[in-house]
């Protein structure tokens, strides 16, 4: 197919999305995502949370109907008990006519405990969503030490990682990104937090700004997997955020769609995934 040909087809209909959320804490972008909820043709968010981001959603100001197309998944994470890492690679390779069960007290897939109590469960199968679902993991980075946690079981608590457990790690992460980046059944969107590295340029040192997911070394190649990165920020006493690749020369950003979140009257997904035309 020739790209001619390639762009009537995509503009009849464009391919589901991927999105990568960062900046540092208390910067919106909880609150951001969780505008997805307002977009009419969004119609369910699977929402994974490692970090207890849920209080954010409820007091953002959502209605009782855009509340209700959240399915909060809360997975319990620590170093002691990684679930996060093992939920995840679970939930996102899940394929099948059988849907995973995941507990809500505990965020663990086919909980035996939960079972024989009888307790809540969200069920959850990745190849039976569609275009009008949105999964959402929340967050990058937490996933990322669940991953090193997991690689690392057994060990003792002092214990320095080594090359075997960054390689684990970092194949357990590209293995779910790689979900991700495909995009084949629905759209994702990843929050995560932002590490400064330092660079040095025209023999100028100046820290540039990654998306906090892993070794340093996987942070400054993550943004690959997504079609679009926004970088949210405090500015002027404001939540503020950009992803054209020019919003800020020290920040990784950028969308194959040209979408601008700066160029919106106010800060909403809509830009992204309704202006952008991912929904159309």
């Amino acid at each position: 197919m020739n790209l001619a040909e390639l762009a009537k087809k995509t503009t009849v209909s464009r391919p589901n999305h991927s999105v990568l959320i960062y900046g540092q804490p208390k910067t919106g972008k909880t609150k951001l995502v969780g505008t997805a909820a307002q977009i009419p043709e969004i119609e369910r968010i699977f929402w994974f949370d490692l970090e207890n981001g849920a209080e954010t959603l409820l007091h953002m100001g959502l209605t009782e109907q855009e509340l209700a197309k959240i399915t909060l998944i809360s997975i319990p994470d620590t170093r002691e008990t990684p679930r996060g890492i093992e939920t995840m690679l679970k939930a996102f390779s899940s394929k099948g006519t059988v849907p995973i069960k995941i507990c809500d007290a505990h965020g663990k897939v086919d909980c035996l405990e939960c079972s024989k109590a009888g307790k809540s469960v969200v069920e959850f199968l990745m190849n039976s969503l569609t275009k009008k679902d949105l999964v959402v993991i929340d967050s990058g980075s937490q996933l990322g030490d669940s991953a090193m946690a997991m690689a690392m079981a057994g060990k003792d608590v002092t214990a320095k990682p080594e090359f075997d457990h960054y390689s684990l790690q970092g194949k357990w992460l590209g293995d779910i990104l790689g979900v991700m980046q495909a995009a084949y059944y629905t759209n994702f969107v990843m929050i995560t937090h932002v590490i400064p590295i330092e660079e040095e340029m025209n023999g100028v040192k100046r820290d540039r700004f990654f998306p906090l997911i892993g070794t340093k070394a996987f942070c400054q190649k993550v943004a690959k997997y997504f079609g679009t990165v926004i970088f949210v920020e405090i500015k002027m006493g404001k939540h503020a955020a950009g992803s054209s690749s020019l919003y800020r020369s020290d920040a990784t950003t950028g969308s194959r769609t040209n979408a601008k979140i700066e160029a919106g009257k106010e800060l909403s997904m809509k830009s992204i995934l309704q202006e952008g035309g991912i929904l159309a």
